[in-house]
């Protein structure tokens, strides 16, 4: 009866999963829809659920109840009353949209599937504002002020409900005339209590598992050799790790017209609303620069002097092939074999865009999905040059309108009540540095743009950043150099993989002076990319986790730290580290390719969701180590060699990966909560962020499963349990797409 009612109750497990796989599959091909009513909302897919908690617990408590540690008996305790909170939700919650218009009452509001729902009391809208980030017209946040007919108010703004009588309202969106909002309506008495009971189990649970000192994680940690002291290792300057990107030009008779070296960096330092923010001149052309070329720099010159060149020299420009053309499909639409491009390229000899029949089978909807992508982006390049030709690329002229700022480019409609003196000043700056520029007079552009500085300063005044932020981001661009220090990282972390690999087929340890170099790399790599987030996060003002870029960032450096830190135990995690850290910054390399410190959106502002990201990151970190340790010892079994310290070492790590995931879903669905008005939406990511955590569940009930018992069974699953990772990063985003699509 046990060895059957084991089988079911896996057995349903594994069915779980491969329902999720399916589901999340068919979600791509037919639409959210469809699979929400069909699977996620159907009877049996929450009958699956049931089956499998009522199995799970009749399992532990009937057969494994006596000899149960108790933070494993309330840990699955803590998963079903999560599930019947879900179930409570599913059965009794409500939700809709709901319409406010100032000054106009109501007492309904729409559910999802298009009913009217009545409310128990009549709600109006007194008051809506935006609030925008200062010296822009970015909104910050959206603010509803609402008036319940018993006289209550509550105010709605992005991660701030609004609660009246166990209702729950969500800001949503507004009309044009910021006259009338959307809310979002939730109605969940009983679902959301449960659910925040089972994610309190969990916690404490999984903290009693953690600490129990007869329990198998800290048996383990019991046996591990005795932490050694670090040693010292001297660090060398951060810029040994970055390239330099200030080449002087290697002839200039053959490029075309840049502002000098000094008078580049001086224009650098001007200020600009770019990406909903201001920022410093030299970030913009960084930007511009890595859209179009594909680096931050172009042959030897700078950033600064290539948007320099383009504003002062556009005829040299319009012929220089920077436009870096993606795919042999969009080369052949430019009639080209190169790989750039200049912006005459995308004319023929009548002067006809040559891109304009595949425009127009796009908004015709012909052109397949990838062709379309592809399309865009090139007409995005196109457009870039197109606004910096017709001066309404750079907006970096002030003018005030109220308590705010209107950021203006030379070509822009101004005021008509500008004086005419500032009107002029603003209209013929670039030709007069065009001037100053032409005919060499250097200190004459150096008076001008410092008289452009003053004057950003004097109209902008306290809506400018601070000047310590300021100077943050031009230290960070100068600093932030990915691609270098990832080509790095995993070169040396090969040579020492091939070292310490060696050296356990001949059952030696590494020589320590190759261990201190390794440690001292690492030491290097990690201080220089504490130092990258540092700046890119205080200059941008928030925590750096908003989008790929960061967190592969961040996942890089959390690598590092835990790879110092295991490295006292096994010397094969300092090419663990290396590797893995390498790996993840290239990755972070794709989403260089769009770099841009922008303002967080209002509903990513919450503190929560940069604990959830921190958290995820780093049981991503220790699964990473996984993956790598289970390759290692299977080809350590292949030369019958012995892997007990390997496997003692996966069996430890997989409790605290396993946990700081299960942590993270659960905080971000909290966060959820807080920001969308559902815990639990059936997203892909979350979807396979769900599946990841069961996949990886099953290694710690080896007492009930024996093939993990076994050491090449384990090492393997862990190396093919990995995938379900990388689905989870990059499958979802890639692939299946969905809301979580930026993270």
């Amino acid at each position: 009866m046990k060895r059957r009612l084991t089988m079911i109750s896996f057995g349903l497990l594994i069915l779980t999963i491969m329902v999720l796989i399916i589901a999340s599959f068919i979600e791509k091909a037919e639409g959210t829809a469809l699979v929400h009513k069909y699977i996620y909302g159907s009877w049996y897919f929450v009958g699956l659920w049931s089956l499998l908690a009522i199995s799970a617990l009749v399992l532990l408590l009937r057969y494994y109840r006596g000899r149960c540690p108790i933070g494993v008996l309330l840990l699955h305790i803590a998963f079903g009353v999560i599930l019947l909170g879900a179930g409570l939700t599913y059965l009794f919650s409500q939700k809709g949209d709901l319409y406010l218009y100032e000054g106009e009452a109501t007492n309904t509001f729409t559910s999802k599937d298009g009913k009217t729902v009545a409310l128990p009391f009549t709600v109006s809208l007194e008051s809506f504002e935006i609030l925008y980030y200062t010296g822009t017209q970015s909104p910050m946040d959206f603010v509803s002020v609402l008036r319940f007919g018993d006289g209550e108010s509550e105010q709605v703004s992005m991660n701030h409900i609004g609660h009246h009588q166990q209702y729950r309202f969500y800001q949503s969106g507004y009309d044009e005339d910021q006259k009338g909002v959307r809310l979002s309506v939730a109605y969940d008495p009983w679902g959301i209590t449960f659910t925040y009971c089972g994610y309190g189990l969990l916690l404490v649970s999984m903290i009693l598992i953690l600490v129990d000192p007869r329990g198998e994680f800290r048996q383990r940690l019991g046996r591990l050799s005795q932490v050694r002291k670090a040693v010292p290792v001297l660090l060398l300057p951060l810029l040994l790790l970055c390239s330099t990107q200030n080449a002087s030009a290697s002839s200039k008779s053959t490029q075309p017209g840049v502002m000098p070296p000094t008078q580049a960096e001086q224009f650098g330092q001007l200020y600009v609303y770019h990406n909903g923010r201001i920022c410093p001149m030299q970030s913009l052309a960084r930007d511009l620069v890595t859209k179009l070329y594909g680096k931050p720099s172009y042959k030897g010159l700078t950033a600064e002097q290539v948007l320099s060149g383009w504003l002062l020299y556009p005829s040299d420009w319009v012929e220089v092939p920077m436009i870096r053309v993606k795919g042999a499909q969009m080369r052949q639409l430019l009639g080209t074999e190169k790989r750039y491009v200049s912006w005459q390229d995308f004319f023929d000899e009548s002067g006809e865009m040559k891109l304009s029949k595949a425009l127009e089978a796009l908004n015709t909807g012909h052109l397949p999905e990838a062709e379309a992508r592809d399309v865009l982006a090139l007409y995005e390049k196109y457009n870039i040059v197109g606004s910096l030709l017709s001066g309404q690329a750079i907006k970096m002229f002030p003018i005030p309108e109220g308590e705010s700022i209107q950021w203006m480019a030379q070509a822009d409609r101004l005021p008509t009540d500008l004086p005419e003196d500032e009107w002029l000043f603003i209209r013929r700056s670039t030709d007069y540095l065009t001037e100053l520029a032409c005919t060499h007079n250097y200190d004459g552009l150096t008076k001008t743009l410092e008289k452009i500085r003053l004057y950003q300063q004097k109209k902008a005044g306290e809506l400018l950043p601070s000047e310590s932020r300021f100077q943050s981001e031009r230290l960070y661009n100068k600093l932030s150099h990915t691609l270098p220090l990832g080509i790095a990282l995993i070169l040396i972390g090969v040579l020492y993989y091939i070292l310490i690999l060696s050296q356990r087929l001949r059952e030696q340890n590494a020589p320590k002076l190759i261990k201190r170099i390794g440690l001292g790399l690492m030491g290097i790599a990690a201080l220089y990319l504490t130092t990258c987030s540092t700046l890119r996060g205080f200059s941008a003002g928030h925590i750096p986790l908003s989008n790929g870029f960061e967190t592969m960032q961040f996942l890089a450096l959390s690598i590092l730290v835990v790879a110092l830190l295991l490295s006292f135990h096994s010397d094969l995690f300092l090419s663990f580290g290396m590797l893995s850290s390498g790996l993840a910054l290239m990755v972070s390399v794709i989403g260089e390719s769009n770099p841009q410190i922008t303002e967080l959106m209002p509903v990513l502002g919450s503190p929560l969701l940069s604990i959830h990201v921190i958290i995820i990151m780093l049981s991503y970190t220790l699964f990473c180590f996984l993956f790598f340790n289970g390759i290692t010892g299977l080809v350590l079994l292949k030369k019958g060699k012995s892997i007990q310290q390997l496997t003692h070492l996966s069996r430890l790590l997989l409790y605290p990966a396993l946990f700081l995931l299960t942590s993270g879903i659960f905080i971000g669905a909290v966060w959820a909560n807080i920001s969308w008005g559902r815990y639990w939406g059936w997203d892909p990511k979350e979807t396979w962020a769900l599946i990841t955590m069961l996949v990886y569940a099953l290694p710690l009930h080896q007492g009930s499963l024996k093939a993990f018992r076994r050491e090449k069974f384990l090492h393997t699953y862990l190396i093919v349990a990995f995938m379900t990772i990388l689905m989870t990063y990059f499958g979802v985003n890639f692939l299946l797409g969905g809301l979580h699509g930026y993270a």
